[in-house]
């Protein structure tokens, strides 16, 4: 018996050494050294080196790797990549400030896109970051008002069109479900629906979206209308009387004064087991079209702001009567003033708020969000302000954006984690001189801080500096 022990404990610890052998023979790809990792899952926060084969991250450990390529981090936060949740900026273009800012997905989900095969199809290969978007209920909805199937050029080119002020009579909503049911199938992740932009929109076309997304088991994201609490209890009344899951875009801008009562609501509501989540940018300022309904008659009074709160993005000047109904003629990019420091820093300490960028198409004097967003959070509010630790700052760019999505779109469950098996899209920055560089009076501006930059394990940024005709994003879809 005695010698039946011995010959197991024997067998076991050569089994042990053959396998220690093993691990320490393997030689990855790209091993990132002795950076401080951090995991918001499962709370890892420690000095940690990485192995990178092909896409994955194969192991994370504390002893020394191997590998044929070798990234100091000493002093670095390495951490998952950043993942942008409201980006309008999808080109290369608006990628590359975005990879400054940390950010390794970027998605379009507050409208979506029209014609989703030919957006996906026309990025792959071709992307710097992960891409992808929600089916565009506007675009679809306009259509099917206005018989008139060629897609617009842009999104301001939807929100100008004489089918915004009219509504979908209950004997199109079956066109519209069919359409969206097209865009779905293409690999949307769920429903943009930007009601807010839709003055005709009558309560009954969108209930029947949200019935139609409750069916689907896909989400609605949704910048909602104007009004506040009203406009955020009508929301959630159509969600959960639907059995939807809902994502209520920049909480912020549209809650403004009522930040706290309606923070209370998205709260509760994920206390009661509701698939409810919500997000917001760190800026006291919105930013859309001039010749939108935001700007019908009573603005100023909605909004809380006037004439001089509006700033011009195609020169940066401060409007007045006079050129603000000039430009409402001719149309064009908005910044508005109108929020207050301590609404933002509200809703950075509530941990229902995902960070995300809003950002849109390149400008020189463009929004700052769609450049600095992520670094502002973590320069400003985090070392700067003390509003978030470090900690609470990366698992709302991380974390939550992939949980918000993961039941609806496999590959999340994979992404916004460093974990071995995840894919090695990975931010590593430096957390005493991260920050952005963007803002109102300059407009686009790369932020400072962000080391390297991986996507799909391949290297974005190496050294601070953004590596050119490197294509490594995928298209995250819900198939």
């Amino acid at each position: 018996m005695k010698i039946l022990k011995a010959s197991s404990l024997l067998f076991a610890v050569g089994l042990l050494t053959l396998l220690s052998c093993t691990k320490s023979n393997t030689v990855y790809d790209i091993v990132i050294r002795n950076g401080r990792v951090i995991d918001p899952e499962t709370g890892l926060d420690e000095i940690r080196n990485i192995g990178i084969t092909g896409s994955q991250i194969s192991l994370i450990s504390a002893d020394s790797l191997e590998g044929k390529k070798y990234i100091d981090a000493t002093g670095l936060v390495v951490a998952p990549g950043f993942i942008d949740l409201h980006a309008h900026g999808q080109t290369n273009v608006e990628n590359s400030y975005q990879a400054y800012d940390g950010v390794t997905t970027a998605l379009e989900l507050e409208i979506g896109v029209d014609t989703l095969a030919a957006f996906l199809r026309t990025r792959s290969g071709k992307a710097l970051l992960n891409f992808g978007a929600a089916a565009c209920q506007l675009a679809i909805r306009n259509k099917v008002i206005s018989g008139n199937n060629t897609p617009q050029k842009s999104i301001y080119n939807e929100l100008n069109i004489p089918a915004i002020k009219e509504a979908v009579s209950p004997e199109q909503f079956v066109e519209v479900r069919n359409l969206l049911k097209e865009s779905l199938a293409h690999g949307a992740i769920g429903i943009g629906v930007p009601v807010g932009y839709q003055s005709g929109a009558s309560i009954p076309e969108i209930f029947d979206i949200y019935a139609f997304a409750g069916e689907q088991n896909t989400p609605i994201f949704s910048h909602i209308r104007e009004g506040g609490t009203i406009a955020f209890q009508q929301a959630l009344a159509n969600a959960l009387v639907n059995k939807a899951t809902l994502h209520l875009c920049h909480l912020n801008s549209m809650a403004r004064k009522d930040v706290s009562i309606c923070l209370e609501m998205v709260e509760r509501a994920k206390q009661n087991g509701y698939n409810i989540s919500t997000e917001m940018y760190p800026y006291t300022a919105a930013n859309t079209e001039i010749s939108s309904v935001i700007f019908d008659e009573g603005w100023q009074d909605r909004l809380g702001c006037s004439y001089e709160d509006l700033q011009w993005v195609e020169t940066g000047e401060r409007l007045t009567e006079e050129s603000f109904n000039t430009y409402r003629k001719t149309g064009g990019s908005v910044i508005i003033h109108m929020m207050k420091p301590q609404w933002i820093e509200q809703c950075l300490q509530s941990t229902v708020t995902a960070i995300a960028s809003d950002g849109g198409e390149y400008s020189p004097f463009g929004h700052p969000r769609g450049a600095g967003t992520f670094a502002r959070v973590l320069g400003k509010y985090v070392r700067e302000l003390e509003v978030l630790t470090l900690n609470q700052a990366l698992y709302k760019m991380t974390y939550l954006p992939a949980k918000t999505l993961e039941a609806f779109v496999p590959t999340m469950k994979k992404r916004g984690r460093l974990q071995e098996g995840c894919f090695a899209d990975i931010t590593i920055f430096n957390p005493n001189s991260i920050i952005d560089k963007a803002s109102f009076k300059r407009g686009f501006h790369k932020s400072e801080g962000v080391i390297y930059l991986f996507v799909n394990g391949q290297l974005v940024i190496e050294n601070a500096k953004l590596l050119l005709e490197v294509f490594p994003g995928e298209a995250i879809t819900s198939k």
